[in-house]
C-alpha cells in the first residue's frame, strides 16, 4: 500500500512504513517545519488502554519499529536541494538517536537492520551494532532497493548496471540465500520510474515474490523459479495466516477468504469515498491495524481514521470514530502512521511524525532556492 512523495511544491505523498499521533483534531495549526517537536509514539492494544510515549526524536518524517519494540528506524526528509534525507536509529530504552550510513529495513524476526550502504547491503545487529556485509558495494553496479523474506531465508534486491546502454534490461533482480549468501540473478527489467515506496511484496509463506517493473507487476515463484506477469495496479495483501487476501477494484472492496473462496464485503454504503489505504497485518493470525481513507479535503490532503480489527469485520477506532463527526486526522499534515506490531501480536505502534504536506516544503517557508524535496530511490 503505498504513498507518493511530491516534488517541487505541488504534491507530496508519503512513503510507507510510518505513523500517527494527535488524532481527533481538525485542521492542525501550521508550525515552522524546522521547529524541533518530539515524535510521539502510541502503543495500541487490540483490547485495552492506549499508552503514549514522548520521544527525543525530532523532525522525523518516516519511521518503523523493530520487532522487539525497542528501536525505531526513521528518516528526516531534506527540506531543500542541499538538505538531504537522513536516516536515523533511535533507542527507546536509552533515548539515544544515531545517524546511520544508509537507508534501512528491519529484519522480520529480530532486532537487526538491513542497510543499503555505499551501493551494497550490510546487516546491523542490535544492540551491539555488529555489522556484516551481505552484498559487497560496487560503484558501477549499485543496489537500488531490497526486501527480506518473512522467514528470513532470502533477500531480493535489484542492482543497476550503470554501464548498460539498454535501460529495459539494466535492472537485475537478484535473489540471495541468506544462510549461505549465495546469489542468483532471476530477471532483467526496466527499473520503475516514480517515487513508489515499495517495489517488492513477499507472500507471508515466503514462497512467492511480487515485484514491480516499469511496465508490469511480476511474480517469482520460488519453488519452481517460474515468473508471471500480472495485470494489477498495486501489490496484493495477505494475512499472515494466509486466510485472507485484501482486494479492491473500482466497484468493490472485500476480503477474499482463501479457504472458502467467499468474499467478505468491506464497502461502506454510507461513507462512499472510504477505503482501506494501508493494512498492517498482525505477525500471527489475521488481526490487522488499518489506516483508513475517509475522503479528500480542500487542502490537497485526505481525512483519515485509524482502525484496530480483531476480525476483518470487527473493527474499533482507538483515536475517534467516524460516527462522531469529523475524521480523526489529516494524512499528510498530521502524518500519523502505523509503524509495526509488537512481537506477541497483542498490540501495535502508531507514531505522530513531522508534517509532509507540500506547504511545509514551500518556498514561502523555506526560501526560493530550497523548494525541491529530495526523494530517495
Amino acid at each position: 500500500m503505498k504513498k507518493h512523495l511530491l516534488l517541487s511544491c505541488l504534491l507530496i505523498s508519503l512513503l510507507g512504513i510510518l505513523v500517527p499521533g494527535q488524532i481527533n483534531a481538525s485542521a492542525p495549526a501550521k508550525a515552522d517545519p524546522r521547529k524541533p517537536e518530539p515524535v510521539v509514539i502510541y502503543q495500541v492494544p487490540v483490547d485495552g488502554k492506549v499508552t503514549k510515549t514522548v520521544t527525543n526524536m525530532t523532525l522525523i518524517h518516516r519511521a518503523s519499529m523493530s520487532p522487539s519494540g525497542r528501536f525505531v528506524y526513521g528518516e528526516r526528509i531534506g527540506y531543500g536541494k542541499t538538505d538531504r534525507t537522513i536516516p536515523y536509529l533511535y533507542d527507546m530504552q536509552t533515548k539515544k538517536m544515531t545517524q546511520l550510513s544508509g537507508y534501512g529495513k528491519w529484519s522480520p524476526k529480530q532486532d537487526a537492520l538491513y542497510v543499503r550502504e555505499n551501493g551494497g547491503i550490510v546487516k546491523l545487529s542490535l544492540p551491539d551494532g555488529k555489522k556484516t556485509v551481505l552484498v559487497p558495494a560496487a560503484a558501477q553496479y549499485p543496489v537500488l532497493d531490497f526486501s527480506v523474506s518473512p522467514d528470513e531465508q532470502y533477500m531480493v534486491f535489484t542492482r543497476m548496471d550503470m554501464l548498460s546502454s539498454n535501460s529495459k534490461v539494466s535492472g537485475h533482480l537478484i535473489l540471495q540465500h541468506l544462510p549461505t549468501l549465495k546469489m542468483k540473478k532471476n530477471d532483467q527489467y526496466e527499473w520503475p520510474s516514480g517515487t513508489e515506496e515499495e517495489r517488492y511484496y513477499w507472500v507471508p509463506n515466503s514462497k512467492k515474490l511480487f515485484y514491480k517493473t516499469q511496465t508490469a507487476y511480476k511474480e517469482l515463484d520460488l519453488p519452481t523459479g517460474l515468473k508471471y506477469d500480472h495485470n494489477m495496479t498495486t501489490f496484493p495483501s495477505y494475512s499472515n495466516d494466509m486466510k485472507y487476501r485484501y482486494m479492491r477494484t473500482n466497484t468493490e472492496e472485500y476480503m477474499l477468504d482463501l479457504q472458502t473462496g467467499k468474499k467478505v464485503n468491506l464497502k461502506d454504503s454510507v461513507f462512499t469515498e472510504s477505503y482501506l489505504d494501508k493494512i498492517v497485518w498482525s505477525p500471527a493470525g489475521h488481526q490487522m491495524a488499518v489506516e483508513q481513507h475517509a475522503r479528500t479535503s480542500n487542502s490537497q490532503d485526505s481525512y483519515m481514521y485509524m482502525q484496530s480489527c480483531k476480525e476483518v469485520t470487527k473493527c474499533s477506532y482507538p483515536f475517534g470514530s467516524p460516527d462522531k463527526g469529523m475524521p480523526g486526522y489529516y494524512d499528510l499534515s498530521d502524518n500519523q502512521r502505523i509503524i509495526g506490531w509488537a512481537k506477541d501480536g497483542k498490540s501495535y505502534y502508531v507514531a505522530d511524525l513531522a508534517s509532509i504536506h507540500y506547504s511545509d516544503f514551500s518556498p514561502e517557508k523555506l526560501g526560493p532556492s530550497n523548494n525541491v524535496i529530495e526523494l530517495r530511490s
